[in-house]
């Protein structure tokens, strides 16, 4: 409709201008484009289908629920809702430091994955805080992990909620392009020396180790290690991204097995309905939107850039559906003994000086809508994004350097480019 107005404005001018003879015609005026569509942190993605939106919708009550012990919650678990760890701001966030949880292995870390084992009477690594059953109970709180376990150490790390704001769009970068930018070698002698990560199902692309492939492992792990509510596949294989690469190593992921406890409640706990519902949520979140830049913001984006922090911090990675401006390369990265884990996820991508485990390493953290979703790394230990940085070593030693370096109006002049971001 637009265009035809703007067409047939255009041709009656020409008829006045063969009418009005030795006269000057009113050139004819442009409309003003359209603004752009103002998307705030928790709204669904644009361009959606009515399908798609109405599942985002059923999707966010069903992220919003908060489930009873009659319904499925337990036997263990460590949160009521996934708002529970998921909601600052909105839904969809992360959480503050009170939300942090615990995971645990045993064995021997330096065998690979295949050689650790979730703490006896736990479903998953994930520790939880209440539940019934030896060492649980609602009075006395979360149980004790042991140092050892059958004279096996015990690797326990703490861990902060993951914002899932837009991250459905990681979906949508195929394995190569992720792949395009591993160096487990670090061929190039640039020190760093990024790996890619695999959940036996496919390329890591989800959590604080890269270690779900798709939206729906992303979503089943939590329900049921944090929650206890069990699930039937959705898609299963049928919904990974990318499969077939061949690149790297198999891990041990089912993505067609159910979840099951012994609660009393009937197995599945969640429909698949509600299931696919609850991950059309998340996969539908938009992203977060930047803000206008100001001359302190762009000059911090180009100091951004000049001191290496792009290297990791990638501004954009092509999707099937445009640029995903997430700031992130997907990678795992080692970042130091200070921020050295103990607890590894995943089959990593084979370095010839890299370890069989990602104990060490965290995925690049996107950036995108960072400055709402604090505190800042794996376990929340840094309440500002400067002290998020000058945290950062290993692999980004001489880049948190070289920021520590700047003269202080310059460093602000990052933290102000971040704060928009």
């Amino acid at each position: 409709m637009k265009i035809t107005t703007i067409v047939a404005a255009g041709c009656l001018a020409l008829v006045a201008a063969s009418c009005n003879h030795g006269s000057n015609p009113t050139p004819p005026v442009n409309p003003e484009p359209d603004p752009e569509p103002v998307v705030n942190l928790g709204d669904p993605r644009d361009g959606l289908t009515d399908e798609q939106l109405a599942a985002f919708e059923r999707g966010r009550e069903i992220f919003l629920r908060r489930w009873k012990p009659s319904e499925g919650l337990g036997p263990f678990y460590n949160a009521t809702s996934c708002q529970s760890c998921h909601s600052k701001p909105v839904a969809g966030g992360g959480s503050d430091l009170y939300r942090n949880f615990y995971v645990a292995t045993y064995g021997n870390p330096a065998l690979g994955p295949t050689f650790l084992f979730n703490l006896p009477g736990l479903p998953s690594p994930v520790v939880p805080a209440f539940g019934e059953g030896t060492g649980f109970n609602l009075e006395g709180g979360r149980v004790r992990i042991p140092e050892t376990f059958s004279g096996l150490a015990v690797q326990t790390d703490q861990r902060n909620g993951i914002s899932v704001f837009g991250t459905g769009l990681f979906e949508t970068i195929s394995d190569t392009t992720i792949l395009a930018n591993s160096d487990p070698d670090d061929l190039d002698a640039d020190g760093i020396s990024g790996r890619a990560n695999n959940d036996g199902a496919g390329l890591g692309r989800f959590g604080s180790k890269a270690q779900s492939n798709n939206i729906e492992l992303f979503t089943r792990a939590p329900l049921f290690n944090q929650m206890g509510i069990s699930s039937d596949p959705f898609l299963g294989s049928a919904g990974t991204v990318s499969m077939g690469h061949g690149a790297l190593m198999q891990g041990s992921s089912m993505p067609n097995a159910r979840t099951l406890d012994a609660d009393g409640v009937s197995d599945p706990e969640i429909s698949p309905a509600e299931l696919g519902d609850l991950i059309a949520f998340s996969r539908f979140l938009a992203p977060p939107q930047p803000t206008e830049f100001d001359d302190q913001a762009k000059f911090g984006e180009e100091l951004f850039e000049s001191t290496g922090c792009t290297k990791c911090h990638i501004p954009a990675l092509e999707g099937s559906l445009g640029p995903v401006r997430a700031y992130t390369d997907l990678l795992l990265h080692d970042m130091g003994d200070d921020l050295a884990g103990e607890v590894s996820f995943g089959t990593p991508q084979i370095g010839m000086n890299d370890p069989a485990t990602t104990a060490r390493e965290w995925r690049t953290a996107p950036l995108w809508g960072i400055s709402h979703v604090g505190p800042y790394l794996h376990d929340g230990r840094a309440p500002t994004l400067d002290e998020a940085i000058l945290l950062h070593g290993g692999e980004a030693a001489a880049i948190r350097d070289s920021y520590a370096a700047l003269e202080p109006g310059d460093r602000e002049a990052i933290l102000a480019f971040l704060g928009r971001l």
